[in-house]
This record gives C-alpha cells, structure tokens and sequence, in this order.
C-alpha cells in the first residue's frame, strides 16, 4: 500500500516525454562521423553495403561485420567496433533508449554474437561503456524480418550520471567465428526526460510558429519563470543558450541556425525542463 501511494505521489509531480536524439537509415555512411575499430586487428572491419536483395531493387544501405571471409574461405575471430557520431545527452534526462536492426546475412549460418550499448568519451584515457545488452543471432532474423534490438539504460544504472555527457552509440561483433555475417541497420536513439512540473506549468507552454524561418514566440501561464533556453540539433549538440534577458518580447531568433530539426529545452528557476521539437525551414 506504501509503494502504490508513493508511486500516486510521483506520478502528481512528474511527467515525462520521449525525444529522438540521433538516428540513422545507414544512408550517411559516407559523411557523418562514424568511428570504426578493428580491435582484433584483422583488417576486416564494419563496413557498408548495399543490402538490397537483388540490383532491381532501391539501394539500401547498411553495416556489415565478419566472422567468415567468403573471397578467402577463412575463418575469422572478429571483436570489431562501430560507433555512432558524438551527441550529448540533455540535462534532466532520466533514460536513454537505443534500437537497432539486426540480422545474419547467411540465416544457415547465424550464430553472430553483438553488443550494443553507449559509449562515453570514446578515444581518451576517461572511455568507459555504460550498462550494454548482449546477445547471440538465431536464424529467426534475417534480412526479410530483422530483428530490432532495445534497451534502456536507467540513469541510476549509469556509471556516473549521465545528463550532459557526449557518448556514442556502438555496435560490437565478437567472441564467435565460422559463421558469416552479422548486419545493421536503422539505428536510434532516445531520451527520456522527466519534466517536473511543480512551480512550472509546462501543459500549456508552446513555441510558435513551428516551422519557423527564424524568430520564435513563447507562450504559457508561466513563463515568466524561464530563467535559461537551450537549443540542441539532432546529435544532441547545444547550438545556442540564452538566458532570461536576451528574450525579446518573450521570443528569440534562431535566423543564424541551419535549416533541420531541434530540440529547445525551457528551463526555470528550480531547474525544472520541458524540451520540444521545432523546425527551422
């Protein structure tokens, strides 16, 4: 009966809201900042390919790694690495959920073992994985039904708390050998805010116009309290930070910004948040 009112309780002080942070159909392979590590040293790394059944069909790109090299007929002993591009996860983030697509490319010869998980600080002496999710490929997914893979690392899980880190997504390949290939594709990632609302009522806070071309109104019953604006782009980059006394009239302008999708995160005067989606055109 304690935990059911405790939990009533929370419920009445927070609300919470999912925003995508970063993802990707494979298709930027070529321009965004992946980072590849061929830990075994084996030379045979991530790489992209072209997963469409047959040369009539679209291109459909995706990630490969291999644990049989069919050109040579050799067994390999993969422990290979691909990382997403760098993003940093917003303050007040409660949890984050990765997802990915994956399959065997040879469904008789499936026993691909990966782990997927985020990284932080990859590439300096302070790297270290946070909670990670392993498992080993079944003839069930293959490259007519994949299989999406998700988890949801919990702040308290983390190794240090993780709101305001830059991390990375990774997919590892490894301990396995003599099957053929694992596949990728389609990979996300999102966090999960908790936005308290006690002395800050965020239900009616809206951003108009949304798209808009530069200049950006707020409206609210409180907004008064906005003490810091926060925009981040869609690796979870902040872009741009202002504070109450840079508003105009309630509004500010975001001109200088690219054209693309961000998140504002609103901000009082206790440190409660409300993030949403807006488009620049």
């Amino acid at each position: 009966m304690k935990k059911i009112t405790l939990l009533a309780l929370l419920v009445g002080f927070f609300s919470y809201s999912q925003d995508p942070l970063w993802s990707t159909d494979c298709d930027d392979y070529a321009t965004a900042d992946y980072l590849v590590i061929d830990a075994d040293g084996d030379t045979f790394g991530f790489q992209a390919m072209n997963a469409a059944e047959s040369e009539l069909d679209p291109v459909t790109i995706a990630f490969f790694s291999e644990s049989f090299h069919n050109d040579t007929l050799t067994a390999l002993t993969p422990d290979n690495w691909i990382f997403s591009p760098e993003m940093t996860i917003p303050a007040n983030t409660e949890s984050v959920t990765i997802s990915v697509d994956v399959y065997a490319a040879d469904s008789s010869w499936a026993g691909e073992k990966f782990s997927i998980g985020l990284y932080e600080s990859v590439g300096t002496e302070d790297a270290q994985s946070l909670p990670f999710h392993t498992e080993i490929l079944t003839s069930a997914a293959s490259v007519d039904s994949p299989k999406t893979v998700s988890i949801t690392i919990e702040n308290v899980d983390a190794v240090t708390n993780f709101s305001n880190l830059t991390v990375r997504m990774f997919v590892r390949h490894w301990d396995c050998t003599d099957m053929f290939r694992l596949v990728i594709d389609n990979m996300s990632v999102t966090v999960n805010s908790s936005l308290s609302v006690e002395g800050f009522n965020t239900s009616d806070v809206e951003l108009y116009p949304n798209p808009t071309n530069g200049l950006i109104n707020i409206a609210g019953t409180d907004i008064r309290n906005i003490k810091e604006i926060s925009i981040f782009n869609q690796l979870g980059q902040k872009v741009m930070n202002l504070n109450a006394s840079q508003l105009n009239n309630n509004s500010f302008d975001i001109s200088d910004l690219n054209k693309g999708i961000y998140f504002v995160q609103l901000k009082d005067n206790s440190n409660n948040s409300k993030t949403m989606k807006i488009v620049k055109e």
